[in-house]
This record gives C-alpha cells, sequence and structure tokens, in this order.
C-alpha cells in the first residue's frame, strides 16, 4: 500500500443543501469524518484507530452506535487526525457500527467501522507486488488496508496446507467504504488460481481449497484501479467458518428456531438454535464453531406469524410446497438458474389476502416475480413485478376452502445462495405511515435555528395529519411545532438554541410522528437519513442512505441570526399576512442579507423584501389566495450573506375561511 433499500433527486438534495447552508462558512466550521483507519477491531481487544477528516481539533466526544464498544480521546489538537481508543467487550456484537466525532463547533458526519472475531493487523507499506507482499504469520487473521492510489495492488503472501479451505472474506461496502474490490489469489510463480469481484453494492468473498501445499498470495485492488485514502477494507483469512447461505430467515417473536446452515469449515455444525427476539423486529448473530466465528455475521428477521421454509424441489404444480394455514411467513430461496418456487395454500375463510416478497429490503439480489395463480398452474390471479423497489406484492380476494399457488421466480432467471426472501401471506395491511427525517443531524449556532425536513410515506389510504415532536434535545435548545398536513408528503421545523447555551452541548435525537388510526394514536420514529454520492455516478444520481446516531448540538454564535416577531399567523383567505424578520449580527458584520422563504402552502405568494447592507430588519409579506387550502404549515424563512446560510425559527401560517 501507498499510503496517503432510498434514492433521492439531486434537486431535492441541492435545494436542501442550500436551505441549511451547507458548503457556506457556518458548516466549514464543522468537524467532518473522512475514513477511520484501522476500520475497527476484534471483539474483546482494545483498538487504536485514527479518525481522519476536518475541524477535529478539541473533539470532546467520540459517538458509537450499538452496545459494547467505549471510545475514548487519546489527543485532540490535530485537526485532520484524532487517535481514539476502543475498547472492545467480549459480548461485543460483530459487524457495522457508526462513528461521529463531538466538537464545541458541532458534531460531525457518520463515519463507519467494523467489529471482527479474528486477531487483526494492518497493511504493511511497501506490499504493491508479489516480491515485496508483506508476509501473514499467524493464521488466522483480519488484515486492516487502504487502497490508497488509483494503481495501488495490495498483496499478502501466506502458507496452506494440501486440503485445507481458505476463506478471503473482505468488508468494504458493508462499512460504505468506495472500494469496489476484486480479489486474486495466485500461487508462487504467480499463476491465478481464483478471483472474485461483485457490484459495487458487493462485497466480494473467495473460497478455495488447496490441493497442494506450499505459499500462496492473495491480492486485493479496486476494480476499476480508483483509490483515496477512504479506500478502506478488512480482510480475513483463513481457514475460518463462512456461511454461504442459511433457512429460516427468522422467525416468530419470542421463539427459538433451528437456523440450518451451509457453508464451508462448519465441522458437524448443520444447525444453529437462535432465540428471537420479542422486542426487535431483527437481529446480527455470527454463530461460534470449534473452528472460530463465522467470519460475517447473519441477519435474522421477526415476524408475528408462524413460519415455514419451502421444501425442494417444489418447481412444478405437483411438487409444490404445501402450507399448513395462513396467515404465514414462508422463507426460500432461488437455488439454481430459472429456478421457481411454488407453494400450495387453502385459505379457510374467504376475504383477501396479501401476497409481499421482502427480499431487495433484507439485502437480498433477486429481483423478484410474484403469481398467484389458480390450483391447477393455469389461470393468473393476480401477479406482480416491483411494489416496494424490486421487492413484489399482490392483494387478492380469495374464497375459502379453496387452493391457491402462489409462485415466486426471479425476473432475469437469476440464483445463488444471495437470492433468498421471506413471502408473507396475510390479511392486507391496515393504515399507516413511515417516516424520514433530513439531514441527519442539525448542528445549532448560539441565537440560531437549523431546519429539518420530516417526509411521510403513506400506507394503504392513510391520509391524516401527522403532528411531530423531537425527544432527546440538550438543554437550551427548542423545537417548533411542526405538522405534516392531512394529505400532505412533508413538512420543515427548526431548532433553536438560546444565545447562553455552551457550545458543544449536544444530545442524541429521535423524531417521532403521531398520526390517528381508526381512532387511536399510532407513532413512528423518523429514520434519520444521509445524501451520498455512489462511486462513478453523476451529482443526478445521488442516493441516501439510513444512519444511526442522528444529533443536535450546539456551535457557536454564527455571522448572524435570524429572529422572527412572532410564531404564528392567522390569515383568511384572500387576505395577507406579514412577518418582520430581524437579523441579529456580530459586530463587524454589515452586508447586506438576501431572504427567501420556502414551505408555504399552495396559493400563498411571498412578497421578499431583503434586510439592506448595515440594516437589521425586513418585513415579508406573504398573499393568501381566495383559492388557498384551509391548512396549518410551516414556513422556513433563509438568509443568504455572502454565501452564508442562516435559517429563523419555523413560524406557522394558519389559513382559515
Amino acid at each position: 500500500m501507498s499510503r496517503s433499500r432510498i434514492t433521492a433527486p439531486w434537486t431535492a438534495a441541492a435545494a436542501l443543501a442550500a436551505l441549511f447552508g451547507i458548503g457556506g462558512p457556518a458548516a466549514a466550521q464543522v468537524p467532518s469524518v473522512t475514513a477511520v483507519f484501522p476500520p475497527g477491531g476484534q471483539i474483546g481487544a482494545t483498538a487504536t484507530v485514527s479518525v481522519t477528516g476536518g475541524n477535529l481539533q478539541g473533539a470532546t466526544k467520540v459517538l458509537l452506535s450499538g452496545e459494547g464498544v467505549e471510545a475514548q480521546l487519546k489527543d485532540t489538537s490535530n485537526a485532520a487526525a484524532l487517535p481514539v481508543e476502543l475498547k472492545i467487550a467480549p459480548n461485543a456484537l460483530p459487524g457495522l457500527r457508526e462513528v461521529r466525532v463531538v466538537t464545541p463547533r458541532g458534531t460531525s458526519n457518520a463515519g463507519r467501522i467494523w467489529i471482527g472475531g479474528y486477531p487483526e493487523i494492518n497493511e504493511a507499506d511497501n506490499n504493491n507486488t508479489l516480491a515485496t507482499a508483506q508476509k501473514l504469520e499467524k493464521i488466522p487473521v483480519t488484515v486492516n488496508g487502504q487502497v490508497n492510489g488509483g494503481e495501488d495492488v495490495d498483496a499478502y503472501t501466506f502458507q496452506a496446507n494440501a486440503g485445507d479451505t481458505y476463506v478471503f472474506d473482505l468488508v468494504g461496502f458493508r462499512m460504505w467504504s468506495p472500494l469496489d474490490a476484486f480479489l486474486s489469489l495466485v500461487d508462487s510463480r504467480g499463476k491465478s488460481l481464483a478471483s472474485r469481484s461483485e457490484a459495487f453494492d458487493r462485497d466480494p468473498r473467495l473460497i478455495y481449497q488447496f490441493k497442494n501445499a506450499g505459499t500462496y498470495s492473495i491480492q486485493v485492488r479496486d476494480s476499476m484501479y480508483r483509490g483515496g485514502a477512504n479506500f478502506v477494507y478488512k480482510l480475513t483469512v483463513g481457514p475460518v467458518p463462512a456461511i454461504t447461505s442459511y433457512l429460516p430467515l427468522g422467525g416468530k417473536r419470542g421463539e427459538t428456531v433451528n437456523v440450518a446452515l451451509e457453508g464451508v469449515n462448519l465441522g458437524d455444525m448443520k444447525s444453529w438454535p437462535v432465540q428471537i427476539p420479542a422486542d426487535r423486529d431483527s437481529l446480527v448473530v455470527a454463530p461460534s464453531m470449534p473452528s472460530g466465528m463465522a467470519v460475517s455475521p447473519i441477519s435474522l428477521y421477526a415476524s408475528d406469524l408462524p413460519e415455514a421454509v419451502e421444501a425442494e424441489p417444489n418447481d412444478t404444480p405437483a411438487q409444490a410446497t404445501s402450507v399448513a394455514a395462513v396467515p404465514v411467513v414462508l422463507n426460500g430461496r432461488m437455488n439454481k438458474e430459472g429456478d421457481v418456487d411454488l407453494f400450495r395454500i387453502k385459505p379457510a375463510a374467504a376475504g383477501t389476502l396479501s401476497f409481499e416478497i421482502f427480499g431487495r429490503r433484507i439485502g437480498s439480489r433477486m429481483d423478484a416475480y410474484l403469481r398467484v395463480l389458480a390450483a391447477d398452474g393455469k389461470a393468473v390471479a393476480g401477479e406482480n413485478d416491483d411494489a416496494e423497489g424490486k421487492d413484489s406484492r399482490v392483494s387478492l380476494a380469495v374464497a375459502a376452502g379453496t387452493e391457491y399457488l402462489v409462485e415466486v421466480k426471479t425476473l432475469d432467471k437469476r440464483s445463488g445462495e444471495d437470492f433468498y426472501y421471506r413471502l408473507r401471506i396475510d390479511a392486507p395491511t391496515g393504515q399507516d405511515f413511515r417516516l424520514t427525517m433530513t439531514p441527519d443531524t442539525a448542528n445549532v449556532g448560539q441565537q440560531g435555528s437549523a431546519a429539518l425536513t420530516v417526509t411521510a410515506t403513506r400506507l394503504n389510504g392513510f391520509g391524516g395529519p401527522i403532528s411531530v415532536r423531537v425527544e432527546g434535545l440538550p438543554e437550551g435548545v427548542t423545537a417548533s411545532p411542526a405538522v405534516i398536513p392531512a394529505g400532505a408528503a412533508n413538512t420543515q421545523f427548526t431548532l433553536t438554541a438560546a444565545a447562553g447555551v455552551a457550545p458543544g452541548t449536544m444530545g442524541q435525537i429521535r423524531v417521532i410522528g403521531t398520526g390517528t388510526i381508526g381512532e387511536k394514536p399510532v407513532e413512528r420514529t423518523a429514520v434519520p437519513i444521509e445524501t451520498y454520492q455512489p462511486p462513478l455516478t453523476q451529482p443526478e444520481q445521488a442516493r441516501q442512505r439510513p444512519t444511526l446516531l442522528p444529533t443536535a448540538t450546539v456551535m457557536p454564535q454564527q455571522a448572524y441570526a435570524l429572529t422572527l416577531d412572532q410564531k404564528e399567523v392567522t390569515v383568511k383567505r384572500g387576505e395577507k399576512a406579514t412577518v418582520k424578520v430581524t437579523a441579529v449580527r456580530l459586530m463587524g458584520q454589515t452586508a447586506a442579507i438576501n431572504l427567501t422563504a420556502a414551505g408555504q402552502p399552495a396559493n400563498v405568494t411571498p412578497a421578499l423584501q431583503n434586510i439592506d447592507a448595515n440594516a437589521t430588519e425586513a418585513t415579508l409579506t406573504f398573499a393568501v389566495a381566495a383559492n388557498a387550502p384551509i391548512v396549518k404549515q410551516n414556513i422556513i424563512i433563509s438568509g443568504n450573506m455572502s454565501n452564508n446560510v442562516q435559517v429563523a425559527p419555523a413560524f406557522t401560517i394558519n389559513i382559515v375561511e
């Protein structure tokens, strides 16, 4: 090494960036995380990692998601590199952890690390050729590496015995590294024995049984010969257990299921009993075997229904897997090219059933195609390709005591260990909603405000209003009232910090929405979302992904802050509402402030007046047309002073007859 299942249109991301001041002088003060190296550590051990980025000096805390890992700051003087000691408990769960750095200037974006089960070493310098390959003295081992330059190829050499089955498991994408890894296994003469590469959304795993004892090398590079300090990876090498597939993929809450395991180096362990949690939707586990911990953890999912597993072969109506009763969750996998899985059901009662595939949403590669057929397999009763992403859903009225066949296949006929699914057959889900929030962290200047957006996905006809509240706010920070109006997709609200709150004051927040469904209040927690740029894509192809540690942190007072003379204004249709905006300027800040407004209801037109140079006030007028909706809705006023964007506390416009 030379050291050195959510899509969003870019226009929306750019608009949010402009509204929230991303890229302006205030944002430039906030700490940022570019990479963490080594990217994690071993369960039960202590690891010292370097968090690299910007504005990291004076860090007061490092936040980590999950339990069992403690972070201790070692030296906070360097703005570009922050050494952190990780104490990883013996019972810590393996897998992904999120990392954020807190300073008096705010909280950083999310970095990622990976917790594993094997001893770790760091990649050595000058290991770019087979002649200078780094020798792996002890096997098994996990190597922490970086593909730093465009031509960087990292080589590692090791000894293997005849008959050994080695696993070369690379973690990169799973901790959001941009590396698209390519693995190549060669013998002592440089002859290629095997190679493995995956798409950008997958990590490669190479499994190889050696015929002869000898010296071999494994090489790591980017498939497109890209590189950088954030192109980090963890490569585990050795005859370690690897689970290549497993069924079922979950079970009923509170029950114990025996998970059938397939893979290599598993010894006599062909199944594993797992207690399905009663209070969670999923869990991540890594079975321990005589030869060690499974190199990669597996995910199991919880439901409230009985569960069953497909019985192969079930490709024809005569072979269809019989299902004892519905509702049920069925677990299956596409085992061979063009595989078709058929299930025979016989509903006891008439009614409407929902048939829903969970594939891509739980990490599967399959592009599912779902059909519900008559008992003879001929007459098509219902079919679907993409209902939620690449996952299928069919809703069908069924007759009591009548047999049906449910057919699952992949649209492209692909198959393999990563083409698994859960098929839920149940009465259609009632009305519901899901929430997301952007940005995923808020940094608020003293006496200033930061704006957030909560977006609702409405399910099965739910159209009611959703009230929004924030929990976990630090002392001295308040949230404006917010409601997603009936039928609307989103709302904006603000967090405001009092003038005297100490910079660096931080809280881990939860944004919660409450709607009324069937005369009962239903609460849903918003998933925090960050925007990122996939490798080799254009700006308009930016995407979004969930994060785990949403925060609100107080920053020092910014160059200016905006305040309003009222929090809510009531106005009749056909009339006008006015709001006075005041700029609280730091000494010496005299430039003009251009004002804009966002979030106003349809047919409400703002007449904007800027705050002139050396002035502190302006009045905005909102003309409410006679056909404007009867609604209460937040409006966000933002200012731009020499590319420094700040927002005022949200105010609510209440339109009445």
